[in-house]
């Protein structure tokens, strides 16, 4: 509730920029994959594809090495389409740099027949739990950034099928205008 300050502002802004930056290099899927972002989460027409085996640089807001990429893949006949990077916190709260422009946020997990899922999502994660013993915890923390115009702003934790597809939309009307992302 408290608005950012002039220098809040100026680091998200250099967040979104160094994150647009980065992720270039992973507009297409199959470069993503060779890097080692092969852990795949999908829901609501996007998939989030986490970097396996990776060092902790890539936890916390680092645009070099993000925790994971974020595409659309609830477009007919397309590629996956690059939509933004998720940033995962290892332990702790995420960095407050852009003041109430930049709140990270976590899911509840819960157990539904041995599996772990994000609730609301219906997301099983990996590994398997024992309901009888199971007490419900939330994920790590997360930010999403977003590098095509996104329903919600560069920051929103919307995760509709309703937003990614407007988000792919944006996308490939940007690509057909010649335009770049924000």
């Amino acid at each position: 509730a408290i608005p950012p300050t002039a220098a809040q502002v100026e680091a998200a802004a250099n967040l979104i920029k160094e994150t647009d930056t980065s992720l270039v290099r992973f507009e297409n899927v199959n470069n993503a994959i060779a890097a080692g972002y092969t852990e795949r989460l999908a829901t609501n027409g996007e998939e989030h594809l986490l970097c396996q085996n990776c060092s902790s640089a890539f936890e916390g807001l680092n645009p070099q090495d993000p925790s994971s990429l974020v595409y659309a893949i609830n477009v007919k006949g397309h590629a996956p389409i690059l939509l933004g990077a998720m940033y995962l916190m290892g332990d702790g709260n995420g960095p407050q740099v852009g003041g109430g422009l930049t709140r990270w946020h976590s899911h509840l997990e819960v157990c539904q027949g041995g599996r772990i899922i994000i609730a609301g999502f219906g997301l099983a994660l990996p590994g398997q739990c024992d309901p009888s013993s199971w007490k419900d915890q939330y994920t790590t923390q997360m930010l999403h950034v977003w590098v095509v115009p996104y329903p919600g702003g560069v920051f929103s934790d919307d995760l509709s099928t309703a937003a990614t597809t407007a988000a792919a939309q944006a996308a490939l009307a940007e690509t057909k205008t010649g335009q770049l992302a924000p």
